[in-house]
């Protein structure tokens, strides 16, 4: 026959296993929350007027260069967009946010906006401020969004 003792010890040890499982799954849930919250917040920003004028400035057709976009537009506007895209770098590279939300966030309008002129302008500053390390983590971010495009199509 079963004592009292060992139905108690059983049940302790049910409840503590019980605990500790939860308890995993509400430090995940909230590990997952956090990392959305990051990301969405640098998102706020770079969706704020602020930053949306400066990527049309970045866009501008009319402009030929880094050194006619320096005249007109100055180096705040260019430096602001490259920050967020910097800051999304180190995020991806500490492994601080997901690169599907990422992806989905700005891996369009940062392709579309690095190979028509920010790449350029980058290079430009670096250049003209002999500073090649300048945001290196936009070119972190660049590969690993390009790596996960890779795998998610199957494309080689």
């Amino acid at each position: 026959m079963v004592d009292i003792l060992t139905v108690s010890t059983v049940i302790t040890t049910v409840s503590v296993v019980v605990g500790i499982v939860f308890a995993m799954l509400e430090l995940r849930h909230l590990t997952k929350t956090r990392r959305t919250d990051l990301i969405l917040r640098i998102y706020e920003r770079f969706s704020s007027k602020e930053i949306v004028g400066a990527i049309m400035a970045i866009g501008s057709p009319a402009l030929k260069g880094y050194d006619e976009y320096m005249e007109k537009y100055g180096v705040v506007s260019l430096v602001q967009v490259l920050q967020i895209f910097d800051e999304v770098g180190i995020l991806l590279e500490e492994d601080l946010v997901d690169i599907r939300l990422v992806n989905s966030l700005f891996g369009p309008s940062l392709s579309t906006y690095w190979e028509s002129r920010l790449k350029e302008l980058l290079e430009g500053m670096k250049k003209a401020s002999n500073q090649p390390t300048f945001f290196t983590h936009v070119n972190y971010l660049l590969e690993r969004l390009d790596s996960y495009r890779l795998k998610t199509t199957g494309s080689s």
